[in-house]
């Protein structure tokens, strides 16, 4: 297990996006660690990796390693760990594009949110953002 401390460059690519290196926040400390944002302060505006991020798919990954019945120190394990809660973000993401769009949010504030351009969000969640649109509507 790596050390929380040596964490990977911040400008990681995720897929095809680039995550900032210097993420903004609501209070203004823009690129400092948590400790010395304002108490309350929303750090949800830029995707980035931080320590939090680091030791949050640590414990995902250990407590579903666990719930199948892996060992802790399996490489092999880790990886099909990694590639499941992967899989299951990726099939949250449209449903998550669809509900902040039915919330009023324009696609260059979802594909901000998900380090993409607007053009890039429209393109991939278009589709899947009418479909549950219309639905709502025969569902209401």
């Amino acid at each position: 297990m790596h050390d929380s401390g040596n964490l990977p460059n911040p400008k990681v690519r995720f897929g095809t996006e680039k995550l900032p290196g210097n993420p903004r926040c609501s209070c203004g400390a823009d690129g400092e660690p948590a400790e010395r944002h304002e108490p309350g302060c929303d750090r949800t505006w830029e995707p980035f990796v931080d320590h939090q991020t680091w030791a949050l798919v640590g414990a995902a990954t250990g407590l579903l390693s666990g719930y199948r019945g892996g060992a802790e120190d399996d490489p092999e394990g880790l990886l099909s760990c990694l590639a499941s809660l992967s899989a299951e973000t990726q099939s949250r993401l449209p449903e998550a594009v669809a509900d902040a769009r039915g919330q009023g949010c324009s696609w260059a504030e979802v594909g901000s949110r998900l380090a993409i351009s607007a053009s890039a969000a429209r393109r991939r969640y278009r589709e899947y953002v009418s479909w549950r649109a219309e639905l709502d509507l025969l569902e209401s």
